[in-house]
């Protein structure tokens, strides 16, 4: 976390990923949709992302909105930091809804995505060694479909 936040940041976003705001079990995490896609499926499921779950952090009419200051490069490693320590948070649970779209394009073929590169090996114990037990993915741009959840790990 250090190269992305500071202490005191990191504290903040502690603070509302422990509070009375956090969901257990109630997370998404989202790769190769738009963040309105998956944020959208998010409110009318009842579940959180990041932006819902860091709050004021990343409401941009909060006076603690924390971009205010932040050159373009701070704030990527910003959101960089946030969404490790969401994913960290997250291995406090049993379980994490993936949406993504549909195979073969279910994740980006770089690998290079927040999600691969930080959220996803967080959750499946290869950083710091807790895990998830279970992580169920959604392919919500598939009609008919939307709400039709698998498990993607520890068994795909």
């Amino acid at each position: 976390i250090r190269p992305y936040l500071t202490l005191a940041e990191e504290i903040q976003i502690y603070e509302q990923f422990h509070g009375k705001r956090w969901k257990p079990n109630g997370q998404v995490l989202w790769s190769g949709l738009s963040r309105e896609e998956a944020q959208r499926w998010a409110d009318e499921h009842g579940m959180q992302t990041l932006t819902t779950a860091m709050g004021p952090l990343l409401d941009s009419s909060s006076p603690m909105y924390a971009r205010h200051g932040k050159s373009t490069k701070a704030w990527k490693k910003y959101i960089k930091g946030a969404s490790a320590m969401f994913a960290w948070t997250i291995t406090e649970r049993e379980r994490v809804l993936v949406l993504s779209p549909p195979p073969p394009e279910r994740f980006h073929p770089s690998g290079q995505t927040t999600f691969q590169r930080i959220e996803e090996p967080i959750i499946k114990g290869a950083i710091r060694g807790h895990a998830v037990l279970r992580i169920d993915i959604i392919h919500p741009i598939v009609k008919g479909a939307e709400d039709f959840s698998y498990q993607l790990w520890p068994i795909d």
